[in-house]
């Protein structure tokens, strides 16, 4: 099973992920990434600058997902 890493920047602040976790395969990586977003997202302010960057066990990078910005509340 593949390993992840999920290195998140959030307001251009970067958090490395030093342990990673094992996925069985990039689909299901780029779900977690999504989720990772959905629970840091009262958290960004800007997000411009707040993605989840997930690497291999390799170090390169696979793919990015980015925080959406939340309109206006009511």
């Amino acid at each position: 099973m593949p390993k992840f890493f999920f290195n998140v920047v959030l307001n251009g602040q970067p958090t490395v992920d030093g342990l990673g976790q094992n996925f069985p395969d990039e689909g299901a990586a780029r779900a977690h990434a999504r989720h990772l977003t959905v629970l840091l997202a009262d958290r960004c302010r800007d997000p411009t600058n707040s993605f989840v960057a997930v690497s291999g066990l390799d170090g390169r990078l696979a793919f990015t997902v980015a925080f959406r910005s939340s309109g206006p509340q009511s």
